[in-house]
């Protein structure tokens, strides 16, 4: 798998027109661990998938927490800032043809909720899957009309029961359009996912 400084990424399918999938994560993961899930969305949409490049639990994260699994801010904003020059320099290398669609899992969720608060230019939209806030105490940029699915889970013993509501508020106020779902289901990815968002892409003419 091809290599640039900062990050160890997966592609495919690369000769389609479609914007193309940016894959991040969940903690403990690898590039790799998203695939499948992209492959039952869009098996003709490429895609970019990444490794995270923090060290953790055996795989990989986008950015550190601290010991009580709070948010380590300050890693975030700095790992933020990476994947944004990383994401600027594959566009103009043409890695990613267009803006990508960010699809985020857990830890990867937040990254991408990440990029939206610090370079929405580079994005054409956005699926956050168990997200949580990357800044709950300040407010988004402006976001108009930029499309975004979010999925969270009834039973998801990761998250307080309001998370995935703070963030699709933050979210509706800077302007974006939001779709929410939330689900019988717990912080793993379930098999009804795909078929959610490939539903929202084809909606939303993404």
């Amino acid at each position: 798998m091809p290599e640039q400084p900062e990050f160890h990424f997966a592609f495919g399918r690369t000769e389609h027109s479609l914007p193309p999938l940016l894959l991040l994560h969940g903690s403990g993961m690898n590039e790799t661990s998203l695939i499948p899930f992209a492959d039952a969305v869009a098996p003709q949409r490429p895609y970019v998938a990444l490794r995270g490049g923090i060290e953790w639990e055996g795989g990989f994260a986008f950015f550190r927490r601290n010991p009580d699994r709070s948010l380590d801010h300050a890693d975030l904003d700095r790992q933020t800032e990476h994947l944004c020059h990383f994401i600027e320099r594959a566009m103009e290398r043409t890695l990613l043809a267009r803006p990508p669609v960010l699809l985020g899992f857990s830890n990867g969720a937040i990254m991408a909720a990440s990029l939206l608060r610090h370079t929405p230019r580079i994005v054409s939209a956005a699926i956050l899957l168990r997200p949580l806030s990357p800044a709950p105490d300040a407010d988004l940029p402006s976001l108009p009309g930029l499309p975004i699915l979010i999925i969270s889970g009834e039973r998801d013993q990761r998250r307080e029961p309001g998370d995935a509501d703070f963030i699709s508020r933050q979210l509706t106020k800077a302007g974006a359009d939001v779709s929410a779902h939330r689900l019988p289901i717990g912080h793993d990815l379930h098999p009804d996912e795909p078929k959610i968002v490939r539903d929202w892409l084809i909606r939303k003419g993404i």
